[in-house]
């Protein structure tokens, strides 16, 4: 367990990690989901707003480019990544192949991020009449990642990340000519495990994303938002999405 805690405050390209640790505050396997999170898709970079959220069905392919940051007193991290998705039965499952950066100047290295996630949608409610009335959509959404990244001591050593999480993500859909506008929250639990030297440690954070969408009708959207995963002293990610689908 010690050995392990010291993997664990090593970690300073995420910034709370040696912090919360000092100072006795949340536990090791409270510490362990939040960098585990942190270091995979799953809350290293921002909701993309789906067809789900919009309340379409999607009727193919769908791909993103997205970008996260997050920055604690210096330190922190840069995340980019690329997802794809398309619909089976109602649902809409995806991958995604990210790159984690750390910035501020520590030893971390660079590493790999890998995900997969499913999504559907729950209901979408009319707000108003006709058939482009607004709407109020909800879905639900499930997540897993995986990262090898560097335990940060400049040994060379890594640990294994992985992370799970379910969230709602609940959306307002405003329409207006060809564009479409969707302020969102995606509520949701997540779930992180580290691995390192024959020892591991593993917990679950509250998480909440937030943001706003545009999307065209031809199929190109963007979105700027945010992602937390919830621990004391804990910073957001914000980020920026590109999108295509039909």
């Amino acid at each position: 367990m010690r050995k392990f805690a010291i993997v664990l405050t090593s970690l300073t390209s995420l910034g709370v990690v040696a912090s919360a640790q000092a100072q006795q505050g949340p536990s090791v396997g409270d510490v362990a989901a939040y960098a585990a999170l942190s270091s995979t898709p799953v809350g290293a970079m921002t909701p993309v707003v789906t067809s789900a959220m919009l309340g379409r069905i999607a009727k193919g392919y769908s791909v993103a480019g997205q970008y996260g940051h997050l920055s604690d007193n210096g330190a922190g991290f840069n995340a980019f990544g690329a997802s794809v998705s398309m619909p089976v039965s109602g649902v809409s499952l995806g991958g995604s192949l990210g790159f984690w950066s750390p910035s501020g100047g520590t030893n971390d290295k660079s590493n790999l991020m890998l995900g997969l996630n499913a999504e559907t949608n729950l209901g979408a409610w009319a707000i108003g009449d006709g058939k482009d009335a607004n709407l109020f959509t909800m879905s639900v959404r499930s997540d897993f990642g995986w990262a090898n990244p560097d335990d940060g001591t400049g040994s060379g050593n890594s640990i294994t990340a992985l992370s799970l999480s379910a969230g709602v993500p609940v959306a307002l859909v405003l329409k207006t000519g060809d564009m479409t506008f969707a302020p969102f929250v995606t509520p949701g639990l997540g779930w992180g495990r580290l691995s390192a030297t024959g020892a591991s440690e593993s917990g679950s954070r509250f998480m909440m994303g937030a943001g706003i969408g545009m999307a065209h009708r031809n199929g190109w959207g963007v979105s700027v938002g945010m992602q937390k995963v919830f621990i004391d002293q804990g910073k957001a990610v914000f980020g920026l999405n590109l999108s295509y689908g039909k």
